[in-house]
């Protein structure tokens, strides 16, 4: 049990700052509830607890592994933050027509495990408590499994803090600041997108996750 809760406190430090993934499930519990917003993070809890996998394999492959295929990876998760970002635009203009088209929770949960996958921040963060020797010992399969487990748990925690704080503020936004916020959700995600996809090659400037 101490390897769970080391492992979640480690998890939840990377997670806590505000960065992309924590904006969105902030911004869909907001307009559509705290599910899709904790389903977002539980996406982003995924490439945690793939990170941490392949930190406790072996650190170096982990690295040569992501370097090479970082850039492609930042491709398809830029091009996917701005299909996001087009459809809450898109959403405002269906919703003066009578007709709302909501994404399912595989898009929320998709957009959350491209987005952690994408970010420099969160992978060299793994890499550095790997190369610490905070996960040296665990090489076992009880220990491994534990790990994992704790990582995912304390990512997922961070995120339903987010999303159920968000939730809560919900009813007692008026129609218009929901409104404005789909709009600036939608801006936002969009230039994250270009930015990943346009400019992979440039150092990230947002927080882990």
């Amino acid at each position: 049990m101490s390897i769970i809760f080391a492992s979640a406190f480690l998890a939840f430090s990377i997670a806590l700052p505000f960065g992309p993934v924590s904006f969105m499930c902030m911004q869909r519990s907001i307009v559509a509830g705290a599910r899709r917003g904790l389903v977002c993070g539980a996406g982003a809890s995924t490439a945690h607890g793939l990170f941490a996998s392949l930190a406790l394999i072996a650190t170096g492959t982990m690295a040569s592994v992501l370097t090479g295929w970082q850039p492609l990876i930042q491709v398809f998760s830029g091009a996917a933050l701005i299909a996001i970002g087009c459809k809450l635009l898109l959403k405002l203009v269906t919703t003066t027509k009578g007709s709302v088209a909501v994404p399912g929770f595989l898009a929320d949960y998709g957009a959350g495990l491209m987005t952690a996958l994408s970010n420099p921040v969160t992978v060299v963060s793994y890499l550095a408590i790997a190369s610490s020797g905070s996960m040296i010992g665990r090489a076992g399969v009880t220990e491994f499994v534990a790990t994992v487990a704790g990582v995912v748990l304390g990512s997922i925690t961070w995120y339903a803090i987010v999303s159920g704080s968000a939730h809560a503020l919900r009813g007692r936004l008026p129609p218009l600041a929901l409104r404005m916020l789909n709009i600036i959700g939608g801006v936002v995600l969009i230039g994250m997108g270009v930015r990943l996809a346009v400019f992979p090659e440039l150092p990230s400037l947002v927080p882990a996750v």
